[in-house]
């Protein structure tokens, strides 16, 4: 069993991945811990596919699988978890905007809790480059309603830079069926549930251009999303 397994979702980030496995890959090398990067593609219709194998060629810690059509950050999360078995379960954006010396650094705070988040808006965190006003405007107006729905007390539950113990994963990938960006907050509204404990921390975090979320599209997605999970049993 590896010490990390990093689950990173794909979906049409031939400009960007490249980079960001790179990075990865190079770092982690070097602290000497044992890991794999698992890129779940999702419906990809540009060349990410050619851009993950040419990457993978030179870094065998990478994997990756295939999914011809789209299943969604949520559903490409599901089957990454399906798939590693690192004592310690980690995601993140294929657009490197979360550092994995950031990344790294947040692992070594888990401390004795279940599992570990990142925070870009506590009082100690640095964004180098903050989301557009109207991604911000969003993001916090879905950080209240996972508040008063979910009953998730977290400042931020959308940022991708999430640490969770293998058996926490292990408790509740069965249980989780959303397959849009809802899912981080339906992640940790099962931890809670079943009783886990995580942490948030500050972290450093920088936005990425070229995004590929369509926010009138995702936003009623997401709001259906936390009130089915809110009720289902």
């Amino acid at each position: 069993m590896v010490e990390f397994s990093i689950i990173i979702p794909a979906y049409n980030e031939e400009k960007r991945i490249k980079d960001t496995l790179i990075s990865y890959s190079n770092f982690f090398r070097n602290t000497g811990k044992t890991f794999e990067i698992l890129v779940v593609l999702n419906g990809c219709r540009d060349k990410t596919l050619q851009v993950v194998m040419e990457v993978k060629k030179d870094y065998p810690e990478i994997n990756f699988v295939n999914f011809e059509s789209p299943i969604g950050k949520g559903g490409a999360l599901i089957e990454g978890f399906k798939l590693v078995n690192g004592n310690l379960i980690t995601y993140t954006d294929a657009d490197g905007a979360t550092l994995p010396e950031t990344l790294y650094e947040l692992s070594k705070k888990i401390s004795d809790y279940d599992g570990i988040i990142g925070s870009r808006w506590m009082k100690d965190s640095k964004i180098l480059k903050k989301q557009p006003l109207i991604r911000r405007i969003a993001s916090r107006g879905f950080n209240v309603l996972t508040k008063i729905i979910l009953g998730l007390d977290y400042k931020d539950t959308q940022c991708s830079a999430k640490i969770f113990r293998n058996y926490v994963i292990e408790s509740i990938k069965d249980k989780i069926d959303v397959t849009n960006f809802a899912i981080d907050a339906i992640l940790l509204f099962q931890m809670k549930r079943n009783g886990f404990n995580i942490r948030e921390e500050p972290i450093t975090w920088e936005d990425k251009e070229l995004s590929t979320l369509k926010m009138r599209k995702a936003i009623p997605n997401m709001f259906l999303a936390i009130i089915k999970a809110r009720f289902k049993r």
